[in-house]
């Protein structure tokens, strides 16, 4: 950085005219003149404190000899260009008439830029409307919407959507500001009221704050879904977790974990495994695969279970509703379940599936913010045993 220079947030948009040049000449009277605009920080030349009133021009209105040798002997001396669109002058004069003396003349000058920015906010409007769809329209087509935002980090989906909503706020509300300012301008007022760059400094600030936290809960919640999940065997495993044991389900001393083969290179049974993942809307989710057979015997009986607990409790009725739809109705034989609600005392909710070709049931349940799915094969009831799916949603890690 330059000696005796100084730089600061940019934080009004040389759009909102008015209050870009109020700023400057509030920062002149503190000692620090205008040197050069970036899109993130202004800098400034210190010096004696002094008034100082700055001006912006449509970048090329005032280019001609004649417009040039008008500018200087009023005083005035471009300061190059600011932003995409506009030219920066300044007078140091605070008796030397006005750039443009009439208000509405001003206006006049500015319909070309008014007619550039029209253009610009539609093209904005439309990719930011075109990057929306293209981020939250697949969630529309799935078969299972909650299902999928339930599982899936945040950071990765809508978050990169409310940033990019916060991106178009700050650039809209600088051209809104800009057509405010010239509609003013027609009505024949003067521009620049009181202490008004100070309120779109403070939003400005706000609205970047909140994007600055947002970016920082976008790498939390990656780490989070990346770092936190583990899995392992069930048999031996020290962490805590919901289980609903198919030994105690078939009430049977003499099962036996069945050897597996499905070891998928990395060593783990999966016949006898247990996975924890992590989301924002669900940070505990369990999913359990436990397969035994009777010693001496082909005869083999299995219980899988996907268990969640949600931060917000209102999706777990339009989890347990896809739940329902995922591994019953949505398949290619749907006449292979019959359906049903269960009374079953203790739960807000309780759909039972059994199969009617093999002996089997599926059964899907709902108390509260917590749902599990539980996918069984077998000759026993799991509605007998309401104490084993008691003791399975009273589990706290």
């Amino acid at each position: 950085m330059e000696t005796g220079a100084v730089r600061r947030l940019s934080f009004i948009d040389p759009v909102d005219l008015d209050h870009f040049e109020g700023y400057l000449d509030h920062m002149a009277r503190k000692g620090l003149f205008f040197h050069r605009f970036g899109p993130t920080f202004t800098t400034f030349r210190r010096g004696t404190p002094a008034p100082m009133r700055y001006r912006l021009e449509p970048y090329g209105n005032l280019w001609r000899r004649e417009s040039q040798n008008y500018c200087r002997e009023l005083g005035w001396t471009s300061l190059g260009r600011v932003g995409k669109y506009f030219e920066l002058y300044c007078n140091p004069d605070p008796t030397a008439p006005e750039l443009h003396t009439d208000p509405v003349v001003r206006a006049y000058s500015l319909d070309a830029t008014a007619r550039i920015l029209k253009r610009y906010c539609a093209v904005l409007l439309i990719l930011t409307l075109v990057f929306l769809a293209v981020v939250l329209l697949p969630y529309l087509f799935f078969h299972w919407p909650v299902l999928t935002l339930v599982e899936s980090p945040l950071a990765g989906n809508l978050l990169p959507a409310i940033m990019e909503l916060i991106s178009l706020s700050l650039s809209i509300r600088a051209y809104a500001a800009f057509f405010r300012f010239c509609r003013r301008l027609r009505r024949g007022k003067e521009p620049h009221p009181e202490g008004s760059w100070r309120r779109s400094a403070r939003l400005y600030l706000g609205i970047l704050l909140t994007s600055v936290a947002l970016t920082a809960v976008c790498i939390v919640q990656l780490w989070a879904f990346v770092a936190l999940p583990w899995e392992g065997e069930i048999a031996g495993q020290e962490r805590p977790f919901p289980l609903l044991s198919l030994a105690e389900l078939e009430q049977s001393d003499t099962l036996e974990v069945r050897p597996s083969l499905d070891f998928l290179g990395d060593g783990l049974d999966r016949d006898n495994y247990v996975r924890f993942s992590w989301s924002p809307l669900a940070p505990e989710q369990y999913e359990t695969d436990q397969h035994m057979a009777l010693p001496g015997s082909d005869k083999t009986v299995s219980l899988s279970m996907r268990w969640y607990r949600l931060s917000l409790p209102f999706l777990a009725s339009p989890l347990l509703e896809e739940l329902v739809y995922r591994y019953t109705e949505y398949n290619y034989f749907p006449g292979e379940y019959t359906v049903s609600e269960a009374a079953l005392p203790g739960f807000d909710r309780a759909v039972l599936a059994v199969d009617n070709d093999f002996p089997g049931q599926r059964l899907f349940l709902r108390r509260g913010g917590t749902v599990a799915y539980l996918s069984y094969s077998g000759e026993a009831d799991l509605l007998a045993r309401p104490e084993l799916l008691e003791h399975l949603f009273d589990f706290q890690d």
